[in-house]
């Protein structure tokens, strides 16, 4: 298999995860009432300079969770992530502003996979 085809077969793969994760994550949320914002690819296969080895960055975005620290945020979603998913957690206030600079240029190259108003739709 060539290279491009081998790069085509991990991106299909890696976006594979990533809407298992969504249906799984959407899931979750009703379960412990929190309200889904937005699911995002963020890094190298967002930028399109990925490899094959390359995980997936993904960017969960919640309402209502500033009073949970990193650790209990990713807590609650760790038993649906597979290998090769690494996954962010944001309030819906953190992501939507402008003050926290690596956020600010997270969204730069963020594709958005789904949203609270489009929850079924893919660009992919």
């Amino acid at each position: 298999m060539g290279k491009a085809v081998s790069a085509l077969k991990s991106q299909r793969e890696a976006l594979a995860k990533a809407k298992r994760f969504l249906e799984k994550a959407l899931v979750r949320c009703r379960e412990i009432g929190i309200e889904f914002i937005g699911l995002y690819i963020v890094g190298s296969r967002a930028r399109g300079d990925y490899t094959i080895y390359s995980d997936i960055d993904l960017v969960l975005v919640l309402k209502n969770i500033k009073n949970l620290n990193t650790i209990e945020r990713i807590y609650l979603f760790k038993d649906l992530l597979e290998p090769g998913i690494e996954l962010r957690i944001y309030d819906a206030d953190e992501w939507f502003s402008n003050d926290i600079l690596w956020i600010v240029e997270m969204k730069k190259e963020a594709i958005e996979i789904a949203s609270l108003n489009k929850t079924t739709s893919s660009p992919y």
